[in-house]
């Protein structure tokens, strides 16, 4: 198997396993340069936990190579830029005094950064989050669903969704990787409703926090949650009426409108991209 091809391969291996890493690519060349266009290598933050084997196979947390060198290095300097900002970037090198390197050349590489999938928590199993599941199912988002009812959180309402029958199960399942954790609350019971948000908040908040419901009930809990000592900046920061706009009041309507608002957070995490930059290795 050729490089890019492995390369290619590690990449969608580590997508698989919902693993951060950024692909780097060379998309043009200039003069004398060490890698023609199409070269390409990998760059992740090394796991805590990854064997010896594993690390042996990623040293300096790469696969592959676009030159070596300083150049390199500062290549993945900016693929570390990219992953801390969760977006896509082109990088412009010219390979001088900077790079340690005399050939003089240009470089330019397009960084692509592949995070970890948006993991959408649902508390409630009612007729909005059945809707939501079913809008979700063909989406890259994985969905896990919270309630103790049984009879409502079933597998048969929700067949692609995990799902969890303890609330306290739930928020340690939501605040377990917040940075890239999506939860909304839309329970039976407002007073659930409240102590949910209260223990989301007092742990490790989720990026992205919503509560169905009025402006009222906005009004309401976010007072009762204050009161009970959880700081005014992170409660105000919880998304409350949820959705992009009023598409009417029917459970399968109001799902739309939430999944809408789900997937414009989940390209947020993921990164848009930013304008494209110079590093200059200039003689």
């Amino acid at each position: 198997m050729d490089e890019s091809r492995l390369i290619l391969r590690t990449a969608s291996e580590l997508a698989e396993a919902g693993e951060e890493f950024v692909l780097i690519t060379v998309i043009r060349t200039q003069g004398s340069t060490p890698r023609s266009a199409g070269a390409k290598m990998i760059w992740r933050p090394q796991p805590a936990d990854a064997p010896a084997k594993e690390s042996a196979a990623f040293p300096n947390n790469s696969f592959g190579t676009i030159g070596g060198g300083q150049f390199e290095h500062l290549v993945l300097d900016a693929a570390r830029e990219c992953l801390k900002k969760r977006t896509h970037a082109t990088e412009r090198f010219v390979l001088g005094a900077e790079a340690e390197q005399c050939c003089g050349g240009v470089m330019e590489v397009f960084l692509e950064y592949h995070g970890r999938p948006a993991h959408v928590v649902v508390f409630g199993a009612g007729h909005v989050a059945q809707s939501l599941s079913e809008l979700l199912a063909p989406t890259p988002l994985s969905l896990t669903i919270v309630d103790d009812r049984s009879e409502w959180n079933s597998a048969e309402r929700y067949p692609g969704a995990q799902r969890i029958l303890d609330w306290k199960q739930g928020v340690a399942a939501a605040t377990k990787e917040p940075a890239s954790t999506l939860a909304l609350v839309m329970t039976c019971s407002h007073d659930t409703d409240c102590e949910i948000l209260r223990d989301l908040l007092a742990k490790s908040p989720p990026v992205f926090t919503g509560l169905i419901g009025s402006k009222s009930k906005r009004v309401c809990l976010f007072g009762r949650l204050v009161a009970s000592g959880i700081d005014e900046a992170l409660v105000q920061k919880i998304r409350c009426p949820i959705g992009v706009g009023d598409t009417g009041k029917e459970p399968h309507a109001v799902a739309i409108s939430v999944a809408a608002q789900l997937l414009i957070a989940a390209q947020t995490l993921r990164g848009t991209g930013f304008p494209a930059g110079e590093r200059s290795a200039r003689a």
